[in-house]
């Protein structure tokens, strides 16, 4: 089953002059459990094409689908449910919350979803202690080291994918098989 899908996907920033084609034509199917490194020369399109793979950018013309689902028909709220269970991004500054501790921004993601914030704690507890951060949880981002921040969006991204149905606060609907794809943009 495809987890992923772009079909004939552009996108064009800017006009006339000033127009820059950053994805021409782009075809990609990615397997579930399938690892996709996207490599390229600065200005080739691989954060274009992972903020339109994951829905936080619209693509020019073409299609997108994850987990079979078109973006294009999702509203925006869908589309953010959609990252919280099933995408999960690592950006280039992380993009961790100054104000929240390494434990707090690792499980904001499940309680935005319902989680009970004592659960969500310990899910993302247990995520910081995977990737040798358990003694750092309590730390902010800036008391933090960079190698030390990139694994604390590590346990964010990968959060996701320990949401089984035990941990859900309410219904989700039928029960898939979801290994998200990750990106290192």
């Amino acid at each position: 089953m495809s987890v992923l899908e772009l079909r004939s996907v552009s996108k064009v920033y800017g006009e006339g002059p000033a127009e820059v084609q950053a994805l021409r034509d782009v075809d990609l199917s990615v397997d579930v459990g399938v690892l996709v490194a996207v490599m390229g020369p600065s200005g080739s399109g691989k954060s274009t094409l992972l903020t339109i793979a994951g829905s936080l950018e619209e693509p020019s013309s073409g299609q997108v689908l994850v987990e079979g689902a078109m973006l294009s028909a999702m509203s925006r709220n869908d589309k953010a449910r959609l990252r919280r269970h099933s995408v999960g991004y690592v950006f280039q500054d992380f993009n961790l919350l100054p104000g929240l501790t390494a434990a707090e921004n690792v499980s904001l993601p499940l309680e935005l979803d319902g989680l009970g914030s004592r659960k969500a704690r310990s899910v993302g507890l247990k995520a910081l202690d995977e990737l040798g951060l358990g003694d750092r949880a309590s730390r902010f981002p800036d008391q933090l080291s960079g190698g030390e921040r990139q694994r604390v969006a590590i346990a964010r991204a990968v959060v996701g994918d320990r949401r089984s149905s035990e941990h859900r606060a309410r219904p989700a609907g039928p029960r898939r098989s979801r290994r998200s794809w990750r990106s290192a943009g």
